[in-house]
């Protein structure tokens, strides 16, 4: 950890392609928006920070709009404000808590369910572009080492 530390401090030698950090935060962002454009989200009435809500509705329909804001790792605010574009658009809705009536839980109307169909072969494909040359040992390698970090920050 020290040399990490050291590495960083010392900007003359910093190089961001060696920063899991900034590869992880730029992968991601890029990914984000070749599947934006490939599928035309835009025309869909969905902005690129829309797509990790339906990822999670879309694996399970009905969370707490809480729950979903520390799943997609978002202020309440900012999740607050997607989902009135979302109920603007009749993708998704929410609905009082019947457990708790202070509660929202937010569930996917027809459209929004269909998104899926739309979306997910954009994704797929992209994928299938940017991991052509990736042997599956390695993707499986990474795919490990990504969740191991994902667990251990979401602990």
């Amino acid at each position: 950890m020290v040399a990490y530390a050291t590495v960083l401090m010392n900007k003359a030698q910093f190089n961001p392609l060696d920063s899991l950090v900034f590869l992880t935060n730029r992968v991601g962002r890029l990914l984000a928006n070749r599947i934006r454009l490939r599928s035309n989200m835009e025309s869909l009435g969905l902005m690129p920070h829309h797509i990790g809500i339906l990822v999670e509705l879309w694996a399970k329909d009905g969370l707490r709009q809480q729950d979903l804001a520390m799943s997609v790792i978002k202020d309440k605010a900012t999740i607050a404000r997607a989902l009135d574009h979302l109920e603007e658009q009749d993708i998704a809705v929410r609905v009082p808590d019947p457990a708790d009536k202070r509660n929202k839980r937010i569930h996917l109307t027809r459209k929004g369910a269909g998104l899926q169909q739309q979306i997910l072969p954009h994704a797929e494909s992209v994928m299938e572009e940017v991991l052509e040359e990736v042997k599956p040992k390695d993707l499986e390698t990474c795919k490990r080492v990504l969740a191991h970090i994902y667990h251990k920050l979401s602990q």
